[in-house]
């Protein structure tokens, strides 16, 4: 089973960025996208989640969208974060930390 998992960091104050909205999109080879998964960080800025994938799956790219214009009350110059990965062993843990802040993001991959 696959696991795909962030952590959201507000680095204007220090705290987990709680209630951010997230959506993840699947894009098939042939360019396609859908919903794959609809969540937002929870009260530690963290989302987790288990997948069976397929070997279909694993062919498509991810999409991974953090709604951050509706989580920084001002100044909202990124409104939203896009990042684009794959998942192609579906026994791995996928891990996306991300710092974030009302004019900018820093991310790593974390294995």
């Amino acid at each position: 089973m696959a696991t795909l998992s962030s952590h959201l960091l507000n680095s204007v104050t220090g705290t987990h960025a709680s209630g951010v909205k997230i959506v993840i999109n699947q894009i098939n080879p042939s360019g396609e996208s859908k919903i794959f998964l609809e969540t937002e960080t929870d009260s530690s800025g963290r989302i987790l989640k288990d997948f069976e994938l397929s070997k279909n799956d694993c062919d498509c790219e991810y999409e991974m969208v953090c709604k951050t214009s509706d989580y920084f009350s001002e100044k909202r110059i990124v409104s939203e974060i896009v990042i684009k990965f794959k998942m192609e062993d579906p026994e791995k843990k996928y891990h996306l930390p991300i710092i974030i802040s009302p004019n900018g993001y820093s991310i790593w991959w974390s294995q």
